[in-house]
């Protein structure tokens, strides 16, 4: 649902927004390639451990520098699948937070030039920013 009478890039601003507001938040919502990297993130979290439990009960013909090295493998692997979705994520909502801004902002100016072109005295708008 689109407003008429808008500029282009005011049109153009809203649709991006409205697809950044239909991020994907449950698991139904995931494309196969998210659903398979979550569940692979899980995986070598759970069997890092494992391998790291059961070395320190049972000996294993693994050095104990190499079980040490799975288990940072394994979460190195964990962190960057969850991270990178989280980093990107947390860029999403930052990006509509500044595209907000601007949007206000651009509007304000707006309103300004209508006023300058019909010969009313103009008062100086502040920003959200100048004020805080």
């Amino acid at each position: 649902m689109l407003p008429t009478g808008l500029p282009i890039k005011r049109v153009f601003y809203f649709v991006f927004i409205e697809k950044l507001n239909k991020m994907k938040t449950t698991w139904n919502d995931l494309s196969i390639k998210e659903k398979l990297a979550i569940g692979s993130a899980c995986v070598a979290f759970t069997l890092g451990w494992l391998i790291t439990g059961l070395a320190a009960f049972v000996p294993l013909l693994i050095s104990e520098q190499g079980v040490l090295w799975i288990l940072g493998q394994s979460l190195v692997y964990t962190a960057s699948v969850f991270g990178v979705s989280a980093y990107f994520r947390s860029e999403a909502v930052q990006l509509r937070r500044d595209m907000d801004r601007h949007l206000e902002h651009m509007e304000r100016m707006q309103i300004q030039r209508e006023k300058i072109r019909q010969g009313i005295d103009v008062e100086e708008i502040p920003d959200k920013d100048e004020e805080e």
